[in-house]
C-alpha cells in the first residue's frame, strides 16, 4: 500500500513538472483575421491572469505573456485601442516611478480587454474605466509585496473603485480633454 501511494505521487509529480508554464503554450502565429478571433479567449484570458498575478515567479513568465498580448493587441487588423495619458498621469515617467511602465501597459490591458469584450458598441468611458480597474487590481496585489509601489495616483483610482465612481470620473476627465459634453 505504502508503495503505491508512494508511485502515485511519483507520477503525480512527473507529471506537474511536465506540463508547461502557464503562457508558454500560447503561439503567435496569427495571419488573417480568423487566426486573430481565435485567439481572443486566450488575450483576454491572459490578461486577467496578468492583473491577478503581476509578479513574475519561477512557475511563470510575465514578460512572455505580456509580449504575447502586446503583439496580438499591434497585430489585430480589426481593433483599435487607443492610450489615454490622462489616466496616467505622474505614472508614466519610469524614472521618477519604478513601476510606471507596469501600470502604463496594465491600464492598455485593460482597456484592451473592455474593447474585445464590446467590438459592437464601444464606449470609450467605460473602456478608460476598465484600464483604470486592471490598474487598481495590480496596484493592490503589488502593495503587498512592496510597499514603494505607493503613489498618489494609484491611491485615488483605489478610492475611486471601492465608491463606485470611476466610470463617473472617466466621463468628466474625457469631456475636459474633448471641451464638450459628448461622454
Amino acid at each position: 500500500m505504502l508503495i503505491m501511494i508512494r508511485l502515485a505521487g511519483l507520477l503525480w509529480m512527473c507529471l506537474l513538472f511536465s506540463l508547461p508554464l502557464y503562457g508558454q503554450e500560447k503561439t503567435m502565429n496569427w495571419q488573417t483575421a480568423d487566426d486573430f478571433r481565435a485567439a481572443e479567449a486566450n488575450v483576454k484570458e491572459t490578461i486577467l491572469w496578468l492583473e491577478d498575478n503581476p509578479l513574475s515567479t519561477p512557475r511563470n513568465d510575465t514578460k512572455a505573456m505580456t509580449e504575447y498580448v502586446l503583439t496580438w493587441l499591434a497585430n489585430v487588423p480589426y481593433l483599435e485601442v487607443t492610450y489615454d495619458e490622462i489616466f496616467l498621469e505622474g505614472l508614466s515617467d519610469s524614472r521618477r516611478y519604478k513601476f510606471g511602465e507596469k501600470f502604463r501597459v496594465t491600464y492598455l490591458f485593460g482597456k484592451s480587454c473592455y474593447v474585445i469584450n464590446h467590438q459592437q458598441v464601444m464606449d470609450e468611458a467605460a473602456a478608460s474605466a476598465r484600464g483604470i480597474k486592471g490598474m487598481v487590481k495590480v496596484y493592490e496585489e503589488l502593495k503587498k509585496v512592496d510597499p514603494s509601489v505607493k503613489h498618489r495616483v494609484l491611491e485615488k483610482y483605489q478610492r475611486l473603485e471601492k465608491s463606485g465612481k470611476t466610470l463617473n470620473y472617466v466621463r468628466s476627465q474625457l469631456r475636459k480633454v474633448a471641451g464638450e459634453a459628448t461622454f
